[in-house]
């Protein structure tokens, strides 16, 4: 089964961008369960639009190899929801207290690990955000680039959700200025590892807005055995855009 979103976000709300978003999560061939999970904390959300810190998608990717990683990656989307309800000034410090409370309770409650990846909307500026493998990728002019780090280290990750205090300095970040027209493409390990950025350049070139069905369609013609998650983000004019549309679950 994949899971799929498509909506337009373009909500006038201050501290918050206009984003047209879609995302699936699609469970691997042979696998009992999908281990990856994603966030959308946007517009659409009262507790996200009363808050005013701007916007959040994320993917955390769960490591099947341990002992439970879809509640691992469960653990990770629930404290980035927690950014939105914190009496603590919002920055990019919150940020990675979140994760590292995040990384404190998979590794002591479950005893497991994940990854995360995604971005930080507010004010203008875009906070990159990245824990392990997968990874954020920005297309901007035509053109589309990996802005995260593979924390991989002889063959096994170097970095993840669960490894400890090390957490801390180990989280990626990068500043971007916001700008009209980019798009930013959030993917597990499972998109990476079935598509090259060549590929992925080209299908975004060619199919836009609708990246992910086509993306969806490749990994199921090619029987991909990796549960595989993306979210697709276009900035739009704060001004204008469509109203927010209903999800949608596609078989």
């Amino acid at each position: 089964m994949s899971l799929a979103f498509r909506y337009a976000v373009a909500m006038q709300v201050p501290s918050l961008p206009a984003v047209l978003a879609g995302a699936f999560s699609r469970q691997g061939k042979g696998h009992a369960k999908n281990d990856d999970r994603y966030g959308l904390f946007d517009a659409r959300d009262e507790i996200v639009r009363g808050a005013q810190r701007g916007a959040i998608y994320a993917v955390a990717d769960g490591v099947g190899s341990t002992r439970d990683g879809a509640a691992a990656a469960e653990v990770v989307i629930q404290h980035l929801a927690s950014f939105f309800s914190s009496s603590l000034h919002p920055s990019e410090n919150l940020l990675i207290d979140v994760v590292e409370a995040a990384d404190a309770e998979v590794r002591m409650a479950i005893g497991s690990a994940s990854t995360v990846t995604g971005v930080w909307m507010a004010e203008k500026v875009v906070s990159i955000f990245n824990v392990g493998d997968s990874g954020v990728f920005l297309q901007r002019e035509g053109s589309l680039h990996r802005m995260t780090p593979i924390q991989q280290r002889g063959g096994g990750l170097s970095a993840w959700v669960g490894m400890g205090p090390s957490i801390r300095h180990m989280t990626f970040l990068r500043r971007m200025p916001m700008q009209v027209g980019d798009r930013y493409l959030i993917c597990s390990d499972g998109i990476l590892d079935a598509l090259t950025v060549d590929e992925l350049s080209t299908l975004l070139a060619v199919h836009g807005d609708d990246l992910i069905d086509e993306v969806q369609q490749r990994l199921e013609d090619r029987g991909h055995t990796d549960d595989a998650t993306m979210i697709q983000l276009r900035i739009l004019e704060q001004d204008r855009g469509t109203p927010p549309q209903d999800a949608t679950d596609l078989p």
